[in-house]
Order: structure tokens, then sequence, then C-alpha cells
């Protein structure tokens, strides 16, 4: 195949003779002779079982249910023992270099004395944190968790591309892509011993660890939030690490030190693995714009409360700018020759170096000295004039911020899209982890970045894809040896729940269950309609649709739709732009779960992607004919509600049964005792009066019917009262009855049992939240159905039954409120070990 590509690069996966690499004979030949049909197949598998996990990467946010998938190939980077060696050892070195450098910087700066480096560099880069200075360091180190970029030369040699020292973005990626291919080709695993990568959310998490003084550290993870491109990676390192996912908001200063917001109260936080810039940290010290940080928090790392990994200041060490100079600094601190070369960079902010860049713009990429941001070049192909002079004036207004380097570089290598093999240029990120001893590990593994068919370029923030990264066992590799040290202790307490978390858990149960409850309604009328009802009995049966209706709208609705009409049901199962429709109403479900990925199990996570994907496939069309939106709404509301309960039962079998999994079971219990309170309330009056001369006793039988089959308890009242449907027996299978699954009371009792094993000591939250429910499930109790429905005053605007039922139904209402000041609203209510602010 002919390189696609201006610039020469080096061939990963041939030898000069055209023929695959040893390395990869046995992979390339297995998947060569696969169909192109068979390797679509593998695609979708591939995309499918991401999209499962919960692996995306979505720096445009253009899908319409969230992050785009995220990309691997069928086919694997591979390094053999002698390419990665020398790497580990290159990039161990570099990391003690720059470690050496940051703490110079920020303290003597004897360096720039030397005159080694040019002062404007170091001094004037946006990453130098003048407020790091002093600041106490964990672990007497700036850099903990580390990522460095390597590229090829067009030699193949390996060479140095970018810093990520500070942020080591992607580690998930790597894990994650060894995860999903294993589960699509387990046999190309078969061809070569490996390393494996499953471990590395433990060594992080026990560095972590190893920075706080206490025995048991709550230690949490703070990231920017669902907004962020790499969210699922957060996402994926919380849950595997088993820390919480915190925002800024979630977080407070008190006392000299920071507490996470819990439904519990406060919990004090010892270590922090921030997934933030520097500059959004704390608005006190960095940004005053900035919605992402905790104010105070630079505050409390002076006073040694709280350890911050990686430290303040770091980021420095990224600045694309202090790239030419590596090999000053590593002979400056080290006294030693790079073990890896780096990739010629010029800063342009030097005259020379900015002339020689200018005169060939063609053969370099430019880039800015932070960000992924490519101005010109980084695709291997000639770059037009036009956009050449464009870049030339840009570079020209402020030269300083930016750098070039040459196009000729990346290697070539295969790639699977759709069943085709086409040529992708690669880069890899190489991770490493300081631990607690201060020495250094290079992970066996990396994120190799592609270029795909949308995007040419490596770099997943441009729209890059990637490969799972083999390292291969070598002879004399030596086997692991157990330290006991790393041994937990298994009675540690579990921290608690962020308010955050709780109510997102609460709205997930309460949309899934109004969803789940509109979707049975849709279903049942549509096979209602299909069953061979006589003119009586449709002409009673229809009353109750509508009746129904208004608690399918939010109050102020203009919607003038009917649930009685097939365009109705539709609409109201389809329709985006209804904010009650079931579609609209699992869109917020699924927000919901994803700003919680971390607590999610994957089965259940599962379940909500097929769901969504389920939906995402429908292709709206409300002017189709009566037939096709009758088998739609049909089709899709009973696929809906298959996979609800489907989730609810995954779930509660494969998570921690802890405050966020209560909140939810809250929630859908509050949803479906508001749902089945609201429906009674609706047709109390005119159903219910069954002295009047109009409605006979068949009618008034069929339009209960119709109404116990809306609320699917039709086959439970049977059951329970075996006899025809009459007002007192259905009033109070579905308000009081203690075992029928939409009564009230049940409900209630639910909800209240769950409130009570949130906390082993009751909080005044609790106390409070718990005295609602309980005065409502009171109410209920005492209600005397019977003599409600005898108390029919003729001429009165409202019976006694609809003002009775309409207080319950209040009251019930009311129980939100109640529940979100006591636990979601993020009070601040503190454990009673934490010493208050003030004391008299």
């Amino acid at each position: 195949m002919k390189s696609p590509w201006h610039f020469g690069t080096y061939d990963e996966m041939s030898g000069p003779d055209g023929r695959p690499r040893e390395v990869y004979q046995a992979l390339s030949e297995r998947l060569q002779k696969m169909p192109r049909a068979q390797l679509r197949s593998l695609d979708e598998q591939l995309e499918a079982t991401m999209r499962e996990m919960g692996v995306t990467f979505d720096i445009h946010r253009d899908r319409p249910w969230g992050s785009r998938a995220w990309f691997c190939d069928l086919l694997p980077q591979i390094f053999t023992p002698a390419e990665w060696s020398p790497l580990e050892a290159g990039v161990r070195q570099r990391l003690q270099a720059f470690e050496h450098f940051l703490k110079d910087i920020y303290g003597p700066k004897q360096i720039l004395h030397d005159g080694v480096l040019p002062v404007s560099i170091v001094l004037g880069s946006e990453f130098f944190q003048r407020a790091a200075a002093a600041l106490p360091l964990p672990g007497d180190s700036f850099l903990h968790l580390s990522g460095v970029a390597v590229c090829r030369l067009p030699d193949g040699t390996l060479a140095v591309k970018h810093h990520y020292f500070s942020h080591a973005s992607g580690m998930s990626y790597m894990i994650q892509n060894r995860r999903a291919l294993t589960r699509v080709i387990p046999q190309s695993f078969h061809d070569t011993g490996i390393h494996s990568i499953s471990d590395v959310p433990t060594g992080i998490l026990e560095m972590l660890r190893s920075h706080s003084s206490v025995p048991d550290p709550m230690v949490v993870l703070l990231t920017p939030g669902p907004l962020s491109p790499a969210y699922s990676e957060h996402s994926f390192l919380g849950r595997r690490m088993g820390i919480p996912l915190v925002r800024g908001g979630d977080l407070l200063v008190l006392n000299d030190e920071v507490y996470l917001k819990t439904v519990s109260g406060l919990s004090k936080v010892d270590v922090i693995y921030s997934r933030l810039t520097d500059r959004w940290l704390d608005p006190m010290v960095f940004r005053r714009d900035s919605m992402l940080g905790v104010p105070g928090l630079i505050h409390c790392i002076r006073k040694k409360s709280v350890a911050v990994v990686n430290a303040i200041g770091s980021q420095l060490s990224d600045d694309r700018a202090l790239l030419p100079f590596s090999s000053q600094i590593i002979r400056y601190y080290l006294g030693e020759a790079p073990l890896l070369p780096t990739l010629p960079t010029y800063w342009l902010g030097d005259h020379d170096q900015r002339e020689l860049v200018l005169a060939d713009m063609e053969k370099f990429t430019i880039r800015g000295l932070y960000g992924e941001r490519i101005y010109l070049g980084g695709d291997g192909h000639l770059p037009t004039q036009e956009k050449i002079d464009a870049v030339r004036l840009e570079i020209l207004g402020d030269p300083a911020r930016y750098v070039a380097q040459p196009q000729a570089c990346d290697a070539q290598t295969i790639s699977f899209q759709d069943g085709e093999r086409r040529k992708s240029r690669q880069d890899h990120i190489l991770f490493a982890l300081r631990k607690s001893g201060g020495d250094i590990e290079v992970f066996p593994g990396a994120l190799t970045r592609v270029s795909t068919k949308e995007s040419v370029f490596t770099s997943s923030e441009l729209g890059g894809g990637s490969k799972d990264t083999w390292v291969q066992v070598g002879v004399d590799k030596k086997s692991d040896e157990w330290d006991p040290s790393r041994q937990v202790d298994s009675k540690l307490p579990l921290h608690g729940v962020t308010g955050r978390v709780a109510e997102a858990y609460y709205w997930l149960g309460r949309y899934l269950e109004r969803a789940y409850d509109l979707a049975g309604m849709v279903s049942v009328i549509e096979s209602l309609e299909l069953e061979e009802l006589n003119p009586t009995e449709r002409m009673n049966y229809r009353p109750v649709w509508n009746r129904i209706l208004p608690m399918l709208e939010g109050s102020g609705s203009a919607s003038r739709r009917t649930i009685s009409s097939p365009e109705g049901r539709y609409r109201l199962a389809f329709d985006p732009a209804e904010p009650g429709s079931v579609i609209s109403t699992i869109h917020r479900a699924f927000s919901n779960a994803e700003s919680v990925l971390e607590t999610l199990s994957l089965d259940a996570w599962a379940v909500m992607s097929g769901l969504r994907a389920r939906f995402d496939a429908v292709d709206f069309q409300p002017d189709a004919s009566v037939e096709t939106l009758a088998n739609a709404s049909r089709e899709f509301c009973l696929f809906a509600r298959e996979m609800i309960p489907r989730f609810f039962g995954t779930a509660k079998c494969t998570m921690l049964a802890d405050d966020g999994w209560n909140f939810c079971e809250i929630g859908q219990l509050l949803e479906r005792a508001a749902i089945t309170a609201n429906a009674v309330t609706s047709i109390a009056g005119p159903l219910l009066q069954t002295s009047r001369a109009s409605l006979r006793p068949h009618a008034v039988e069929i339009r209960l019917s119709a109404f116990l089959r809306l609320l699917n308890s039709r086959d439970i009242y049977r059951r329970v009262y075996q006899m025809r449907i009459e007002p007192l027996p259905l009033l109070e299978l579905l308000w009081t009855n203690p075992v029928a699954p939409r009564s009230v009371l049940r409900c209630l009792q639910g909800c209240a049992a769950r409130i009570r094993e949130g906390e082993n000591v009751l909080s005044p939250a609790t106390n409070k939240a718990l005295s609602a429910v309980e005065t409502l499930l009171q109410e209920v109790q005492a209600s005397d159905w019977e003599d409600l429905l005898a108390r029919n005053k003729t001429g009165a605007a409202k019976s006694a039954l609809q003002v009775h039922s309409d207080g319950l139904l209040q009251s019930l209402l009311g129980l939100h409120t109640v529940i979100c000041d006591s636990f979601l609203n993020h009070q601040v209510l503190m454990h009673r070990e934490t010493k208050p602010s003030f004391t008299a």
C-alpha cells in the first residue's frame, strides 16, 4: 500500500520488504483471512461493548444521547521487550529530572541563575503558579501520576513528543481498550504473552492513600463534571478505585479543613486526586470566576490538612516551550545524557528558531504552548499557501505562544474501520506512577492514539481513536511477590454518598418510574384498541383515559393532546419536544445515570445503554399512518416496560446497597405513590359516584376495570378480592393495602424503611424526613373510605372523597420538598465528632 502522506513515516506494521513484522504476523494473518462483513461485525461489537462499559470521549458533545463512543482498533500495538526497556528507563529519567526542576523553580531557581534556561520561558509561563512556592508537597514530590507522549522518527527511533506530567489523561482508556478487546476477539491473545494492566487503579489508590497519615483516609477524585470530554475516564477511575467522584460544589472548607457534603453530613477529606488544571482549583487564589474549584483549598494545603495530587504548580512541566530544553534539564540535574531523545521542537519566541520555521512552514506542525489545538500541519499533508499565510500572521502577532515540530514524525500503521483495512498515523502516551517509597513505576501498556476516518489527527481531543497496547513478556520476567502491606483492613467503614450523587439517584428512580408507568398506559390503551369491544364498552373505556391525562403533563402546559387518539399516544411516547413524553423522561433518567457513572455497576449501565440505544433509533414521524403510529407506540413502550424493571433488578443484584441506591428506590417509590394518588384523585368525583342513575353498575365495572388495567393492578385486585371491581375495595387496594405494589401505603412504608437504613445514628435531617413520612402514613391508615364514599352531598362543589384524596395527594407531593431539604440540598450538617466553627 502506498503511503497516503507527503512526509515520510516509519512503517510500524511492515518491514522494508513490505512483509508484516514478525511480532504482528499471526495477528495480521488472522484479520486478513476474515471477510469484510465479519470485520464490520467485529467493529460494531467493539463499539457496542465500549458503549455498554460507558467508555466515551466527545469534545463536541454532538450525539443526541451524549458522548461519542470511544474508538478502539481491532489490531493492537505491540512493543517487544527490547523496545520497551529503553522506553521505561527514559521515562523514569525524564520524570526524575523534571521533579528536580519543579522543586528548584519553586525554590531557589538555581537553573535560572546559572543561565541554563531563559527566565521568560519559565517565570512567564501561564502554568507557573507563584502561589505554589513553599506549599507542602505530598510525599515531598510534585509529580506522582504522569504521562509522556512518544512518537516514531522516520528511522524508527522513539522520541518524546509532549509532556503530560501533571495530568495523566488516558489511563482508563488504556485499560478499557484491553477489556473490550478481550471480550470481542479473545482468540488474539493466544498468540503472545503480554503484561497485565488490570492492577493499575489499585496501584494509584495505594499511592493516594499513602499521602495521608490517618489509618483510613478519605480520598476523592475531583472532576470538572459530565461536560468534560474525558468524564467517562474520571468515572471509571473513581469506580475502580472505590473513591467518590466529586465536583467543586461537593466540597467545602471549614476550620482549615476540606469536607465532603454527604447525605449524612460532612465528612473530612484527606487526599484529593485532582483532574482540574491549577487555575480552576481555588477561586480565592487563582481565577476568580472559577465555579469548578473549592474556595480556600490552597489555605488547607498550607495547613497540611489535605493533600492534592499532583501538587499545585506541577503543570509548569507540561509547557511545550520547555521541550527544546529537555536535554539541558536532564544533564543539569542528573548529570546524564538523555536516554530518550526529544522530537525536535522549536520555540517561536526565539528569533533564530522562528526564522528557521517561518522559512519552511509547510514542513512543520504548529501548536500552542498549551492544549491540543493544531494551527498548521499535524496530518502529514502539505498545507495550502492560504493556510500558511494565515498562520504566519497569527504567529507574528505573539510568537512566544507557539512551538513547531517536524511533520515527519508519527508512525504509519494499519487500522480497521467499518470492515475496511486502512492506513493511519499513530503515537503513544505512556503512564508512570511514583510509589510511596519514591520509586517510579512505568505501567506496562500505553494509550496508542491513531487517526481515523473522521479525523486526520491522533489526538483524542481532535477526534482521534486508539489501539490496545501490548507489552510482551520477556523471558527474564520475575514473578510478582505478595506484599502484605498492600492488604487493606476489611473492616474499613464505607464513606458517605454526596448529596449530588444521592440527588442524581433520586431523580433517576423518579424518571424511570414515570417512564415505566406512562409506557404502560400507552401500551395498555393500544392493546385495548385492538380488542373486539362493542360500542358501549368502548364508550365506557375512553373517559377513563382522558381522566388520567392530567397526570401526564406538567402544570401550565399548553399541550392539548389526548391519550385517546393514536396520534396523541405516539407523541406521548416519542415527541422529544414534549417534556412528559416517554422518550424525554428516559433522556432525563439517562443524564442522571451518566452523572453517577462511577457508582453504577457495569451491568446496570449496560441495561441503561440498551434502553437509550433503542429509543435513540426512533425516527420521529408524527405524520405517518395511524397503523404505523400505533404499532410503534406499542412496540417501544413494551420495550421500555421490559427494560426498566430489568435495570432495577440488575442494579439491586450488582450494586452496593448504600445511600445512593437507597435514594434511587426512594425516588422510585415516591413517584409511584404520587402517580397512583394522582390517578385515584382524578377519578374520585365523577367515576366513583355509583348512585347516579345515568351510570349503570356494569358501566362502572368496565370503567374501573380499565382504570386498574392502566395502573397494572387489575390482576392484583382479582387476586386480593376475588370479586367484581367496586369503588370501596379499589380505594383500599390503591391507598392502604400493605402488599399491593402500587399501594400508597406500601410505597410510603418502603420510603421510611430506606431512610432509616441510610444512617446508623439518626440525624436531625433523618428525623425530620421520617416524621413527615410517618405522619402521612398515619393519615392514610386513618382514612375511612367507606364513610367518605357515603358522604356525597348533592350540590357540593367537591365530594368529601375528592377533598380528602386531594389533601392526601398534596401532602404526598410535599414529601419531595422535605426529602430535598433534609438530604439533597447540600445542607451543612456535621458529624458529632466534627468540631463546630464557633464555641460559646
